[in-house]
């Protein structure tokens, strides 16, 4: 027989997995784990390895979304360090604003929520930063195939404090520069955080975010810029008043602008203008954590937020005149409360809450009541069910309008006092099939309604309507296996879903719709020992085409060549998608560490 020695040994020396289910549709990445994974261009970008995820999508290769179960973009919740992302994109979205140097731990909720978070429909997506060093000052240097990172962490006060700062920079931009080329692109941004422990029990910290992107375009006797940046910081207090009893208190800013730039000169007339779209959003959050007993928790708090969005604005001068117009701007504002009851007797956990939201738009004030549970039982031994339910409320609207050839994303407060709904139910389990193989499947079901489907973005903006209502429908099958040895690392998920929308009496399937997604990631290490190791990773991903919009008509232009025409909804499908990438890792200790 075996006796506890071995198989203590053995979970020791196995090889973690790279994400691990929680709770209901709840999956933890291992950042450590992450560094094997073969990413696109070779970058570290967490947010990329999200959308590997069973139920997760990036909607089109090389973006930078998160869409979740049958949902858009703008239904997922991102918070970085707590604080809301609006646009998570460098380079178009082939990259992520989450620096691989800076990035402590990643979570997605796609099933049960807790009451703490919402006003999106869909998911949860929570990237936190880690701390620096608190004992030796270090620093590193990465250099990728696209940017150029340099990281500097160490203690402010000896076990006391911490202080951490990385910066990066897109180096293919110089090449461009020294190359003399008449488009420039590039990006930047630099993160930093400060924390210290202002006494044993309460931990302050500070944490900043900026990042930019920006492009150019030279011609004889024009020049186009574009870009767009964000801003964000956050001062968080973590407090422990005494074995039973723990809060945090949050209060952030963030800031998005994307902005578009001309300026033109020729034989005597000119013309210089700038055109920007801002959304500021300043908030607080405020979290107790209560043991009321040794099977009873108790979470509870408020938060506040508020939010401008300024849609359009443009100033120009035009031979020496001054010009100036835009779209009007819009406010939001928003409050809750939140309780969630949190039971945990021998294998049994049951989590049962509710969150109330008002959300004011300055013409209108509406509220939402959203409660939420889940019930779960481990059986020990890796082996576990689970089952939740869950309603979600949203006020804000996204939709994207391309702006001089650039997209452009627009965010505004709910029109007509409609917010937009959502129920979701989920059943799941996870099963230990061998000593080193797990396997893991959830199924769901989603119900959406008051999805404003925009024909006529200037209207919407202006308050004319431009749009109409319509509903949203979602299934799916989830399905995770897991194979795990002192060398060895497979991940192979599949993920079915039908996705549909109704607008206007038609029923079609969601923009976004994939019926089945397969991912496979495996990582060996070839060479393993004392100082040295070498880590073969190759992962494989195949999904079937996105619909898209085009009709079998079409009508001949000036010149009598047929031009395509486009329909309101979705008629046809691109072709299955198929992705691989393979990357040999070489790690090496220096002698003097």
């Amino acid at each position: 027989s075996r006796g506890l020695g071995d198989v203590y040994k053995r979970q020791v020396t196995a090889r973690r997995p790279l994400m691990v289910y929680k709770q209901t549709g709840n999956i933890a990445v291992d950042i450590e784990q992450l560094k094997y994974a073969p990413l696109f261009a070779g970058e570290k970008d967490i947010f990329k390895f999200l959308q590997l995820l069973p139920g997760v999508s990036a909607g089109k290769d090389g973006m930078s979304g998160l869409l979740v179960r049958g949902g858009s973009n703008d239904q997922t919740l991102i918070l970085y360090d707590d604080v809301p992302i609006y646009n998570q994109a460098h380079a178009y979205g082939i990259l992520s604003i989450f620096s691989g140097e800076t990035v402590q731990s990643a979570e997605v909720s796609k099933g049960y929520i807790s009451p703490a978070y919402g006003s999106r429909l869909s998911a949860l997506t929570q990237i936190r930063t880690r701390e620096g060093d608190r004992r030796n000052h270090r620093q590193s240097l990465t250099v990728g195939t696209l940017s150029l990172a340099g990281t500097l962490d160490g203690p402010i006060k000896r076990d006391k404090g911490s202080y951490l700062i990385s910066a990066r920079y897109f180096f293919p931009e110089a090449v461009l520069a020294i190359a003399d080329n008449d488009i420039r692109y590039g990006f930047n941004d630099i993160t930093g955080k400060l924390t210290y422990d202002i006494h044993r029990n309460h931990t302050l910290s500070l944490g900043v975010y900026s990042g930019d992107d920006h492009m150019k375009n030279k011609e004889d006797h024009a020049e186009n810029g574009f870009g767009w940046g964000n801003t964000t910081a956050s001062l968080r207090l973590e407090s422990r008043w005494n074995d039973n009893l723990r809060s945090s208190v949050v209060a952030y800013y963030t800031y998005l602008q994307n902005r578009q730039e001309t300026e033109f000169k020729d034989d005597g007339f000119s013309n210089r203008g700038k055109t920007t779209f801002k959304t500021h959003e300043f908030g607080a959050r405020m979290t107790f954590d209560q043991r009321l007993s040794h099977i009873w928790t108790l979470e509870y708090g408020a938060t506040f937020s508020h939010q401008r969005f300024e849609p359009m604005h443009t100033k120009s001068i035009i031979n020496g005149q001054h010009k100036e117009r835009g779209y009007s701007s819009e406010q939001l504002v928003s409050g809750t409360l939140f309780l969630n009851n949190r039971f945990q007797w021998g294998g049994w956990r049951a989590d049962v809450g509710v969150r109330g939201a008002a959300y004011d738009n300055s013409e209108q004030t509406r509220y939402a009541v959203e409660p939420r549970a889940q019930l779960s039982y481990d059986f020990g031994r890796d082996n576990s069910v689970w089952l939740s339910g869950t309603i979600n409320s949203q006020a804000l609207v996204q939709f994207n309008r391309y702006y001089y050839s650039m997209p452009i994303d627009f965010w505004t407060p709910f029109r007509d006092g409609r917010l937009q709904h959502a129920w979701q139910v989920s059943l799941g389990g996870r099963a230990k099939l061998h000593e080193n193989l797990t396997l893991s499947v959830e199924g769901y079901y989603k119900r959406m309604r008051n999805l404003p489907l925009i024909y006529d973005s200037d209207d919407f903006l202006l308050g004319n309507g431009g749009f109409i209502y319509g509903t949203g429908r979602a299934f799916g099958i989830e399905a995770m296996l897991q194979y795990q040895t002192e060398r060895l690392s497979l991940t192979a998920s599949y993920t079915y879903t039908d996705s549909r929308r109704r607008s206007d009496g038609v029923t079609y399937p969601f923009e976004y719709d994939v019926p089945h997604d397969f991912n496979a990631f495996v990582s060996y290490d070839v060479v393993k020992r004392p100082g040295r190791k070498h880590t073969f990773s190759l992962n494989v991903a195949w999904r079937s085409g996105l619909p898209y919009r085009l009709t079998n008509e079409s009508y001949p232009d000036t010149d009598g060549n047929p031009i395509i025409g486009i329909t309101a909804y979705p008629t046809m499908r691109m072709r299955n998608y198929f992705r691989a990438d393979v990357s040999y890792n070489m790690e090496r200790r220096k002698r003097n560490g």
